[in-house]
């Protein structure tokens, strides 16, 4: 069995599986005379890749829209891309001959670190070995909580960007990045955060919309929010014949879909225009369990990793197509 058959048994066939193939990327690179048989490998590849999906919700996001960057190995430290101001406005005249203004955008290049996000486990030798003899499969809990590790990594990479410097260098995420624009949702009297409801969802979300067209994005967008929204989202509107509050949000002009990620700091919601002018994803080694041992070949040892960041792509005028909303939950 092969990685696309893995891929498609998860469901992770097509454009979800660009993430761990990376255009064709051998995710044997890492892999040299390891204790694993082909076999082992396949049970770890198929666990790793089915759990880790089961955390990506904004990562999942990018790579399905085909948002994703590839950086052509894991050699690559920076991740370099160009912003650009814009033209002047069109000129209007009767003449087809009449002279225009000529114009040149200008354009600048900005960069981003690329981590490595990684969490180790530990095989026995004989915990192998035992169950190759009894004809079972290898134990993979630790396979299964480091990867859920690593996918929370990567999730948090993108909505909250990381809080130290790498190479004295930031990464910044949907609710941290400092072109972002900020909307707090407030009592106009009292100034006291608001609570999200049933009654005030509509307009918080066309406020954001707002503020977005405000500063020339038009989406369209998804709008991301945290578990605890869950179940004021799916509660039916009275006299609606049963249709919940996330479908009538979604019908509004320019939400494209509205999702929920258990990674979403309580209180904060991001509306996002995806598309690559705006952000993508740049990866220089998709999702892989590697393998190396020690005394002897007695301990092996296992590490599920990736490599890849989120590029937020600000314009010149420091605007970026995410509103970031706060509110009282």
């Amino acid at each position: 069995m092969n990685l696309e058959q893995l891929l498609a048994i998860n469901g992770l066939a097509g454009n979800s599986a660009k993430m761990l193939i990376a255009n064709g990327m051998n995710l044997d690179t890492l892999r040299t005379n390891t204790v694993l048989q082909k076999d082992d490998w396949e049970d770890l590849d198929n666990r790793v890749i089915a759990v880790a999906q089961e955390r990506l919700v904004v990562v999942s996001d990018l790579v399905e829209r085909g948002l994703t960057y590839d950086l052509g190995g894991i050699g690559k430290t920076v991740s370099m891309w160009q912003t650009s101001g814009d033209m002047s406005p069109a000129n209007v005249s009767m003449e087809p001959d009449s002279e225009g203004e000529r114009d040149l955008v200008n354009f600048e290049t900005t960069q981003v670190p690329v981590p490595i996000i990684h969490k180790d486990f530990r095989l026995g030798l004989r915990q192998v070995a035992a169950g190759r003899e009894s004809g079972s499969n290898i134990d993979l809990t630790n396979a299964d909580e480091a990867s859920r590790t690593v996918a929370i990594g990567m999730e948090d990479l993108v909505i909250r960007g990381y809080d130290k410097t790498l190479d004295g260098q930031h990464i910044y995420g949907y609710i941290t990045h400092p072109y972002r624009s900020t909307v707090a949702l407030t009592d106009i009297v009292t100034g006291d955060p608001l609570p999200f409801t049933v009654e005030t969802a509509a307009d918080w979300i066309l406020a954001m919309v707002q503020e977005a067209d405000d500063k020339s994005y038009h989406g369209p967008f998804v709008l991301y929010v945290p578990t605890g929204l869950s179940t004021i989202l799916y509660k039916i509107i009275p006299g609606t014949n049963g249709k919940m509050l996330k479908q009538h949000l979604e019908e509004i002009d320019l939400i494209d879909s509205i999702k929920v990620s258990s990674r979403m700091p309580k209180g904060n919601m991001a509306l996002v225009q995806l598309d690559s002018g705006n952000v993508d994803l740049a990866i220089g080694q998709p999702l892989i369990p590697v393998e190396w041992d020690e005394k002897g070949g007695m301990a092996l040892h296992y590490r599920i990793m990736t490599a890849m960041v989120p590029r937020l792509k600000f314009r010149q005028n420091k605007t970026l197509g995410v509103v970031h909303a706060t509110f009282m939950q």
